[in-house]
C-alpha cells in the first residue's frame, strides 16, 4: 500500500497544473502582439495581447512553443515563474517552402523565376474571383477581364504571348497537384497560396502545356487542434464606373438636319410631328444609359470548419456568391463546396482526399445593347401607356433596348465535381513515394430564347435552343522523391515519375421556332424544329508523360537543377506524337561567400540565378492532324449526307516549342525588411501553329501547319519593404514593375492584314494598320495639291473689306489663286485627291497619301494608303500595394498602372458612321462635325452618310485610336479586429469588421468606358461594345469560433 501511495503521489506531482505567464519581445525589446503560444503536443494555447503578455494553463515542465510569422520558432519549458521570451526575425521564414511541380522545395534552393502570392493578398482585395485579386500581384503576369459582366472570365498571359492561338495563350492551372482547365469555380477563401512559375526552369516539368507559364494553387487544409469555425459575410454595391455622352432630343434634331445640309432651315424646324409635345411616339427624351444601368451588388457568404489531431486533419467549406450586374437582367450565382482531409493511419503513410463541388448559373445579356441604344432616337418611346414594351417592328427600325434585355434569354448553368485521392508513402527519411488519381466531371447547359416581339414584323417567330455538354476527365500520376544530405555540405534531391490523362466530351444541341408560349421554353413547345441545328457531337483525347528532376546543392551556396519531361499527345500525328522538354538552371548565393562578410549587417541574403529550358504548347484542335468528316449540316434536296470538313488534316503537326533564357537576382536586406527581385528573360517560340490557306482546287479551305516564330523579351522588378514597424504601427509596401516587348520573327508566308492589324515579320503583334487622318478640307477648293501630290496648296479667296471670305449664291467662295507652303504663288496644274472614285470636297477627310515602293504618289486614296498607326500592347505595367496597421486597425490599398499602347475606340467610330432620322451619333460629332464651307474642325461632314468619299466607313482611322494609358486605384480596405482579451469569456475566437472598395478611381485620357481591354493575340485593343467595368463599395464581417 505504501508503494501504491508513492506512485499516486508521484503521478499527481508530475501532472501538476500551473498557470504560466510571461511576455514576448522582439530583438529591439518591443512587445510582440499576436504571438501564438501553445503547449506542445496538446490543443491548449493562446496568443499574446497588446503588451506582449500571455497566460496559459499547462502542466509544469510542459514545452511551450512560441510561433509568429517571419520569426524563428522558440520552445521553452513551463516553470511557473514569469517568462521573458525574445524572438528573432527569420529572413528565410516567409515562404520558406515553395510549391514546385510534383513536390516542394526550400526557397534558398529555388533556381527558377517564381512569384508566390499568399491568402492575405487575396483577402485584402475582396475580389469576386481569383484573377481580379492576382492582377498586379505577380510581375510579368497580365490579367484583363474579358467583360465586366457577372461571371465573365479573364484573359491571362505570362511574359507575353508565345503563340498565335487565342485559345493557347493562357497558362496551365494546377490545383493541389491536379491539372484543371480553369479556376473559375474556386473560391478565393479556400486558397492558401498561389505560386506563379514564369521561366522554363520552373515550368518545364509540365512539358507540353507549360510554354505560357504555370499557376500552382494550394488550397487550405486542416490543422491540429480543437474544431475551428470561421464565418464570413460581405455585401457590396455595384455602379457603372463611367457613362458616355449621348444625344438629347435637341441634338437629335441637329442630327436629322445633318442629312440635308443644303437646307439649313430644317436645323431649327419647330412644329412638325416630330416635335409634338403631346404626341405619344416622340414625346420623351431618354438618356438610355440611365434606363439600362442600375445599382447592382454582391452577396458573399462562406463558412469553414477545420481541425484535427496528429493523424487526422480536416477542413470543409461552403461559399455562396450572388451578383446582380450593373446592366438590367444580368447576374450570376455561384455555389462552391470544398473538403480537404489528411489521414495518417500509420507513421509513414498518409492519405489525402480532396473533393471540390460547384454550381454556377449565369444570366447573360446581349452586350451590344449599349451601342444599339445610344444610336436610337432619345425621343422614341420604350413603353406603351399600358406599360407594354413597344416591339421592334413598331420602333421605326431601331431596337427597343429594354425589350432586348427583358425578352431575350441566355442562361448558362454549370455543374462541376472534382475528386482527388492521393497517398504518400515515406519509406525512409530520404525516400518517399507519392501517387494520386483524380476525376473531374463538368456538365454545362445553355438555354437561349428570343421573343417574336424582337422580330421585324408583327407575324415574326420566336426562336430557342437548348445546348448541353458533359465532360469527363481522369488523371493519375506517381512519382518517387529522393532527398538526402551527404557529409553535411552536399544536398541531393531527385524525382522521377509518370502521369496519364484521358478526357472526353459529349454535346447535345436542339433548336426550334414558333414556340407555343413566350414564357415556357421547353423545346417540345417549339412547333418547328431547326433540323440543321439538332445534333450531337463529341471528342476524346489522351496524354501521357514521363518526367524527372535532379537538384544538387553545396552548402546551399551553389545549386544546380535539371528537369526533363517526355509527353505524348493524341492531338498530334503519328509522325510527331512525342516531344521532349528539358531545362537546366543554377543559383549562386553570393551572400554566403567569405568575401561578402563585410556586408552581412545590411545584406542578409543575395542570390544570382540563371536558367535555360524548352517548353511546349499543344493548344490546337483535337483532330487537326487528321482529315475528318462531318454529317448533319449538309443537305441536297433535303437529303443529308457526309462530307469532308473544310480543314485538311496534317499528320506532320508538331509541338510549338518555346526556348527561354532567364537571368535573375534575389536580394534581402536588414533581416528581410527589404526584399528585391529582378529578372530579365528572352523567350523564342518556333513552329507556331497556324492556319494555312489552301488552293480551292484541293477541295479544302485550310490546313494547320507549323509556320512561324515569335520572340518576347522583358524585365521584371519587385521591391517589398517594411519601412516602419513599431509596437503600435507598421507599414509594408510592395512595388512591381515589368515590361514585355514582342516581335514576330518569321511567318513562313507573306505579310498580311487581318482586318485592322498588320501581321508582319520583324513587327510586333497587335500592330494597328489603317488610314491616317490629317484633318478636314475646309472648302471644296482646299483639295488642291502640286502635280507630284507632295504638297497641299493654300487657296486664296475673295474677301470683303472686313476680311471675311465672300460666299457666292452657289454656296462656294470665289477662288483667286493658290499659294505654295512657303507662301509664294503657285502657277502650275492643280491636282486633286479622289476617294472611292469621287473628288474630295469641303467636309471630307484629308487622308495620308502613302508613297509606293518607288516613292511615287498618286491621286487615289485606297487600301494601298494604309499604314502603321501604332501598337495596342502597353509599353509597361506597374503596381503599388500597401498595408498599414495601427493597433487593431488595418488599411490596405493598391494601385495598378498600364502605360502606353493604344485603344481602337470602335464604339465611337460605329456611332459616327451613321446619320439620318433614326441613327444618332455622338454629341461631339453632332456639335463639331463640318456643316458649312470654311468651318475649321477635326470632324468630317455631318452628311457623310450621303457622300461617297468614305469619311465614316474606313475600316480603321487613327482618328479613333486613343491613348490606352491608365492609373487605377484598384482596391481599398479598412478593417478593425476586436482585441482577443475582450472575447475571452465568449465562444468567439476572433471578430473583424471591414469596409472596402474596388475600381474606385481611374485616371485616363480615353473617352470610352474603359481603356483596359482583352483581345486576340494578333488583334488586341479593339473596344466595340463590351459590358462596362463596375465600381464596387462594400462592407463585411469575419467571425471565428
Amino acid at each position: 500500500s505504501l508503494v501504491l501511495l508513492a506512485l499516486v503521489l508521484s503521478v499527481n506531482l508530475m501532472a501538476q497544473t500551473i498557470t504560466q505567464t510571461g511576455v514576448v519581445v522582439d530583438q529591439n525589446n518591443e512587445p510582440m502582439i499576436g504571438v501564438t503560444v501553445q503547449a506542445k503536443g496538446t490543443t491548449t494555447g493562446g496568443i499574446t495581447d497588446l503588451d506582449g503578455n500571455f497566460t496559459i494553463k499547462c502542466n509544469k515542465g510542459a514545452t511551450l512553443v512560441f510561433s509568429f510569422m517571419g520569426y524563428k520558432t522558440v520552445e521553452h519549458k513551463a516553470s511557473g515563474q514569469r517568462m521573458k521570451i525574445e524572438m528573432a526575425e527569420d529572413a528565410q521564414a516567409l515562404d520558406e517552402v515553395v510549391i514546385v511541380g510534383f513536390g516542394s522545395m526550400n526557397k534558398k534552393h529555388i533556381t527558377g523565376s517564381m512569384t508566390s502570392v499568399d491568402s492575405k493578398i487575396l483577402e485584402e482585395k475582396n475580389s469576386v474571383n481569383v484573377f481580379d485579386a492576382l492582377q498586379g500581384a505577380a510581375p510579368g503576369m497580365q490579367i484583363v477581364s474579358n467583360s465586366g459582366a457577372p461571371g465573365s472570365s479573364s484573359f491571362v498571359s505570362i511574359r507575353g504571348a508565345s503563340t498565335f492561338s487565342d485559345e493557347g495563350v493562357s497558362p496551365l492551372y494546377v490545383v493541389d497537384g491536379v491539372v484543371v482547365d480553369n479556376i473559375d469555380d474556386i473560391s478565393a477563401n479556400d486558397i492558401k497560396q498561389i505560386d506563379v512559375m514564369k521561366d522554363a526552369a520552373s515550368s518545364a516539368i509540365y512539358g507540353a502545356r507549360s510554354a505560357n507559364g504555370v499557376i500552382l494553387i494550394t488550397t487550405k487544409s486542416g490543422e491540429s487542434g480543437k474544431p475551428r469555425v470561421d464565418a464570413r459575410y460581405q455585401h457590396s454595391f455595384y455602379t457603372v464606373a463611367r457613362k458616355l455622352p449621348q444625344v438629347n432630343a435637341f441634338e437629335s434634331r441637329l442630327s436629322m438636319a445633318a442629312s440635308d445640309l443644303n437646307n439649313p432651315s430644317k436645323t431649327l424646324e419647330k412644329f412638325s410631328a416630330r416635335t409634338d409635345s403631346v404626341g405619344m411616339q416622340y414625346s420623351t427624351n431618354y438618356y438610355y444609359q440611365d434606363l439600362l444601368f442600375r445599382t447592382g451588388g454582391r452577396d458573399d457568404a462562406s463558412v469553414q470548419i477545420s481541425g484535427g489531431s496528429k493523424g487526422f486533419k480536416y477542413r470543409a467549406s461552403l461559399n455562396y456568391i450572388g451578383e446582380k450586374g450593373v446592366i438590367l437582367e444580368s447576374g450570376n450565382d455561384r455555389y462552391t463546396a470544398n473538403v480537404n482531409v489528411d489521414y495518417e493511419p500509420w507513421k509513414n503513410i498518409k492519405f489525402t482526399t480532396r473533393v471540390r463541388l460547384s454550381y454556377n448559373k449565369t444570366n447573360n445579356i446581349k452586350e451590344t445593347v449599349l451601342q444599339d441604344a445610344m444610336r436610337r432616337d432619345p425621343d422614341m418611346i420604350i413603353w406603351y401607356p399600358d406599360g407594354e414594351l413597344i416591339p421592334y417592328y413598331s420602333s421605326g427600325g431601331r431596337r427597343n433596348p429594354i425589350a432586348e434585355l427583358k425578352q431575350k434569354l441566355d442562361e448558362r448553368s454549370t455543374y462541376r465535381g472534382n475528386f482527388y485521392q492521393g497517398i504518400t508513402w515515406t519509406f525512409t527519411p530520404w525516400l518517399r513515394l507519392d501517387a494520386d488519381i483524380s476525376a473531374d466531371y463538368t456538365s454545362n447547359r445553355n438555354l437561349t430564347f428570343s421573343s417574336k416581339y424582337l422580330e421585324g414584323s408583327d407575324n415574326g417567330k420566336n426562336t430557342g435552343a437548348d445546348k448541353s455538354q458533359q465532360t469527363w476527365k481522369y488523371a493519375g500520376e506517381a512519382y518517387l522523391n529522393f532527398n538526402k544530405t551527404i557529409a553535411k555540405d552536399h544536398s541531393l534531391s531527385a524525382m522521377v515519375g509518370s502521369s496519364f490523362e484521358v478526357s472526353n466530351q459529349l454535346a447535345y444541341n436542339i433548336a426550334g421556332s414558333f414556340f407555343l408560349s413566350e414564357d415556357i421554353h421547353y423545346m417540345n413547345l417549339a412547333t418547328v424544329k431547326d433540323v440543321k441545328n439538332i445534333n450531337t457531337t463529341g471528342w476524346d483525347e489522351a496524354m501521357v508523360g514521363v518526367f524527372g528532376r535532379v537538384v544538387y546543392s553545396w552548402k546551399s551556396r551553389y545549386t544546380v537543377t535539371g528537369n526533363l519531361r517526355f509527353d505524348g499527345s493524341s492531338r498530334f500525328g503519328k509522325n510527331n506524337r512525342w516531344g521532349s522538354f528539358p531545362s537546366v538552371s543554377a543559383a549562386w548565393r553570393i551572400s554566403d561567400e567569405p568575401f561578402m562578410r563585410w556586408a552581412n549587417n545590411i545584406l542578409t541574403d543575395a542570390k544570382i540565378r540563371a536558367s535555360y529550358g524548352i517548353t511546349g504548347n499543344d493548344k490546337i484542335g483535337r483532330y487537326e492532324s487528321q482529315t475528318v468528316y462531318t454529317a448533319g449540316s449538309q443537305y441536297y434536296n433535303s437529303v443529308g449526307g457526309i462530307v469532308p470538313a473544310s480543314k485538311y488534316g496534317n499528320p506532320d503537326l508538331k509541338w510549338e516549342q518555346t526556348k527561354q533564357t532567364n537571368i535573375g537576382v534575389d536580394l534581402s536586406f536588414l533581416n528581410g525588411r527589404i526584399m528585391f527581385v529582378a529578372d530579365y528573360y528572352i523567350k523564342k517560340t518556333s513552329d507556331l501553329l497556324s492556319d494555312y490557306n489552301l488552293p480551292s482546287t484541293t477541295g479544302y479551305d485550310k490546313m494547320r501547319v507549323n509556320l512561324a516564330s515569335i520572340e518576347n523579351k522583358g524585365v521584371e522588378l519587385s521591391l517589398t519593404a517594411t519601412p516602419v514597424r513599431t509596437r503600435d504601427f507598421s507599414w509594408s509596401t510592395t512595388v512591381n514593375w515589368w515590361k514585355n516587348d514582342n516581335k514576330i520573327l518569321d511567318l513562313a508566308r507573306e505579310d498580311y492584314i487581318n482586318s485592322a492589324w498588320l501581321i508582319a515579320a520583324g513587327k510586333p503583334a497587335g500592330l494597328f494598320y489603317g488610314y491616317k487622318n490629317l484633318g478636314v478640307y475646309e472648302y471644296d477648293a482646299s483639295n488642291a495639291w502640286t502635280q507630284d501630290y507632295k504638297n497641299r496648296l493654300t487657296p486664296v479667296f475673295k474677301r470683303d473689306n472686313e476680311g471675311n471670305v465672300i460666299i457666292g449664291l452657289n454656296g462656294q467662295p470665289t477662288l483667286e489663286k493658290y499659294l505654295n507652303p512657303d507662301g509664294t504663288e503657285y502657277t502650275g496644274k492643280i491636282a486633286q485627291m479622289k476617294v472611292n472614285g469621287v473628288v474630295a470636297g469641303g467636309g471630307d477627310v484629308i487622308w495620308y497619301n502613302k508613297p509606293d515602293e518607288n516613292g511615287e504618289l498618286d491621286d487615289v486614296i485606297n487600301s494601298n494608303d494604309q499604314t502603321e498607326l501604332g501598337k495596342a500592347n502597353p509599353d509597361w505595367f506597374g503596381s503599388w500595394g500597401n498595408t498599414l496597421t495601427y493597433k487593431d486597425f488595418s488599411l490596405s490599398f493598391n494601385f495598378y498602372v498600364s502605360w502606353g499602347g493604344q485603344v481602337w475606340n470602335d464604339l465611337k467610330r460605329y456611332y459616327c458612321s451613321w446619320g439620318g432620322n433614326t441613327h444618332k451619333q455622338t454629341p461631339e460629332y453632332i456639335m463639331q462635325g463640318w456643316k458649312y464651307p470654311g468651318e475649321i474642325t477635326s470632324w468630317y461632314a455631318l452628311n457623310s452618310k450621303q457622300r461617297k468619299t468614305n469619311n465614316h466607313s474606313m475600316s480603321l482611322s487613327d482618328q479613333f485610336l486613343e491613348d490606352a494609358t491608365f492609373i487605377r486605384l484598384q482596391s481599398v480596405r479598412l478593417s478593425y479586429s476586436v482585441d482577443p482579451k475582450f472575447l475571452g469569456k465568449t465562444p468567439l475566437r476572433s471578430v473583424q469588421a471591414y469596409i472596402y472598395g474596388n475600381n474606385l478611381l481611374t485616371w485616363t485620357n480615353y473617352t470610352g468606358y474603359d481603356p483596359e481591354l482583352s483581345g486576340g493575340v494578333l488583334t488586341p485593343g479593339k473596344d466595340s461594345s463590351k459590358y462596362p467595368r463596375k465600381r464596387e463599395f462594400g462592407f463585411g464581417f469575419n467571425i471565428g469560433f
